[in-house]
């Protein structure tokens, strides 16, 4: 594989050359108005700053290469090495490019871009799929092969997933059914490691074994929130109605699941996952694991959304409203930070869990739901702060949005610096309809 010295041709001319949006109107937002008139709203300065910080994760990590007749994107784990990313780093980098297609939904490069991102997924792929216990089903390995369906490394039922989720999200984008096929393939194999008799799905494949160590055997709510959501898709886009019950049923399941992991009566926020043991030659239920990540609460807001676009019930599509609205709420209590040093607040921990916080946060604002947009005004402050603190010769952020890059605070993995990235994307959305908006309103 050779580094494009162009990093995809500099992310097309709209990235390198961002005065042509303005003039042209390329790739402008559907915004309801116009192609005239939605040229002028081009482009916001969120939209510049998500932007310059794509094109740094492009310009660090993006490995560009052509294997049997494939066209990929593969990003690296660390900015300054060589090491292939794992299979959540890249999938984390799709969400972000996910994004920026729909805020350029017209613009083919962006597009071209998604799939070749989505084409590397390839690569962690199994060899053999006849060998899976689940009839049609496929599984994606942790660790990136060097040719096509020869992954190697632990099989996570989290990774495969929000792979699901991803291959979902490339049929919205480019329409070809082989996307919705495979994110049903996975989803069959991620369905065959659900536990009858304790309900959800452990970490790994690993798990399924009664010697496997404590954090393999756990039932964390990542991949269990993230279920909701692929299977309610699914639902939504199934053949049959019996098709869609189908999807349905398991989508209630997990969510009846993840809801032992709340924090009630104190917070509406979600703890990380439910310990499995092994004794007396069955898997019994364990203790909780009682930390916070903002993903968790951020995944359950999404599944809440999900479950209500696809249920009839009144009274249930009340409660999951009521839900989304609450954690959204508890999230905000618990993640937004104020630093005294700086004077600042912003997200603390991962950046790429507060993006799929900022997600839902997103599809909230989309909705026009209670404090959505105060959620995302201060994600768009968040993002705005780790942009002024970034690395000037590499365009790259701080772990922290209120620190200063240092290069030994996890700074150098991609999956933070995408996190920041498609936070930026989200704020640029926002800021997009937000101008077209005001201005459609003069």
């Amino acid at each position: 594989m050779i580094r494009n010295k162009h990093s995809l041709r500099r992310l097309s001319a709209l990235i390198s050359c961002l005065s042509l949006v303005a003039l042209a109107g390329c790739g402008a937002v559907s915004t309801g108005t116009d192609a005239e008139s939605a040229s002028t709203l081009r482009p916001t300065e969120e939209e510049k700053m998500a932007v310059r910080m794509v094109q740094a994760i492009f310009d660090q990590y993006a490995i560009n290469g052509k294997s049997e007749d494939t066209d990929f994107v593969n990003l690296k784990e660390y900015h300054n090495a060589v090491q292939s990313g794992f299979l959540w780093s890249n999938f984390c980098g799709v969400g972000m490019q996910y994004y920026m297609c729909r805020l350029y939904p017209d613009d083919r490069e962006q597009k071209e871009i998604f799939r070749k991102m989505i084409n590397n997924f390839l690569f962690f792929r199994q060899s053999d799929s006849a060998s899976n216990g689940a009839e049609n089903s496929v599984k994606y390995h942790s660790a990136r092969g060097t040719v096509m369906n020869l992954g190697s490394g632990d099989c996570f039922f989290d990774d495969n997933i929000w792979v699901a989720r991803n291959y979902l999200r490339a049929y919205e984008i480019l329409g070809d059914a082989w996307f919705l096929e495979e994110a049903i393939r996975v989803n069959n194999w991620v369905l065959s490691g659900w536990n009858e008799k304790l309900g959800g799905i452990v970490w790994s494949e690993a798990g399924l074994a009664p010697d496997a160590d404590v954090q393999h055997l756990e039932r964390g709510l990542s991949a269990n929130a993230c279920s909701i959501m692929v299977n309610a898709k699914l639902s939504q886009l199934a053949a049959t109605s019996e098709e869609s019950s189908f999807y349905l049923a398991w989508a209630e399941r997990f969510y009846e699941f993840c809801k032992k992991m709340q924090n009630l009566p104190e917070t509406y926020d979600y703890w990380n996952g439910i310990h499995t043991i092994y004794q007396d030659g069955a898997f019994q239920d364990g203790g909780i694991n009682k930390v916070h990540y903002s993903y968790n609460s951020g995944s359950m807001i999404l599944a809440n959304l999900a479950l209500f676009d696809c249920t009839e019930d009144a009274e249930k599509r009340a409660a999951y409203l009521d839900d989304a609205i609450k954690t959204a709420a508890a999230a905000y209590q618990t993640f937004h930070t104020y630093d005294v040093d700086s004077e600042s607040s912003y997200y603390r921990g991962d950046p790429w869990f507060a993006a799929i916080l900022n997600e839902a946060y997103y599809e909230m604002w989309q909705r026009g739901l209670e404090s959505a947009d105060q959620y995302m005004n201060s994600f768009a402050e968040n993002v705005a702060f780790a942009y002024s603190n970034r690395d000037e010769g590499t365009g790259l952020c701080p772990y922290q949005a209120v620190w200063k890059v240092t290069w030994d605070k996890n700074e150098s993995y991609v999956i933070h610096q995408t996190g920041f990235a498609e936070q930026a994307v989200l704020a640029a959305l926002c800021s997009v309809s937000q101008k077209a908006a005001s201005t459609s309103s003069n």
